[in-house]
């Protein structure tokens, strides 16, 4: 049996990451619902390519949570209760504010790296690309919670983060709540820049208040 060449396994893994990429905001963006069904031969033929990559893409997507496989079935986009959703949205709150409470303070340079992911998410705002504002969103958070020493829960908040990007996306449908994210997060930059401890954990409750209200106001209407 021939193996294939450097080139071919090359093509196909950008193929792969392409492919997550475009079913990942497909899922945020709402138009794969859930509990419909991913049929690899659309997938393939929709994004030219082989069933190689997709069947890879979809594997990737199912360990981060938004995809659920099913024996001699396939794959699902992943339908959750809004008790389940509450349930994750509690255990986050909980965990965020100890990590929030233990960052050590960053350096001028993470703080101005900081600030660039942000302006990428505000470039994003008015654009019909705003699904990628989620995952940017993710890595500014994790990033900042990334300062705490507590790396067993910082791994949980990270894997709850996954569950949890498609109920966080509801929210960011509407431009308002886009542009309000930016504002919020130059809020939690400036506490970083005055380490201020008290100003810091009120700007990351804010945020997570601010969100919870409109993911709350979504949650039957979307995942039910």
């Amino acid at each position: 049996m021939t193996e294939p060449n450097r080139r071919t396994l090359v093509k196909e893994g950008a193929s792969a990451e392409r492919t997550v990429r475009e079913l990942r905001n497909q899922i945020l963006q709402g138009r794969l619902l859930p509990g419909e069904q991913i049929r690899q031969e659309e997938i393939a033929e929709q994004l030219q390519i082989s069933r190689v990559p997709v069947r890879e893409a979809l594997s990737i997507l199912a360990n981060e949570g938004l995809l659920t496989h099913r024996p001699h079935q396939g794959y699902f986009v992943t339908k959750r209760s809004p008790e389940e959703l509450a349930q994750i949205g509690l255990m986050l709150a909980l965990l965020e504010e100890e990590l929030a409470r233990t960052v050590v303070w960053p350096t001028d340079a993470f703080i101005a790296e900081l600030r660039s992911l942000n302006e990428d998410m505000a470039r994003l705002v008015d654009t019909t690309e705003w699904a990628d504002m989620v995952a940017l969103n993710h890595e500014f958070h994790l990033r900042i919670f990334g300062l705490s020493p507590l790396r067993l829960v910082l791994d949980e908040v990270q894997r709850l983060w996954m569950l949890a990007d498609a109920f966080i996306a509801i929210d960011y449908a509407t431009r308002e709540h886009r542009r309000a994210t930016i504002a919020q997060h130059e809020r939690i930059l400036k506490a970083l820049t005055a380490r201020s401890r008290a100003r810091f954990l009120k700007s990351i409750r804010d945020h997570r208040d601010s969100t919870d209200v409109g993911a709350r106001a979504g949650m039957v209407r979307r995942f039910t």
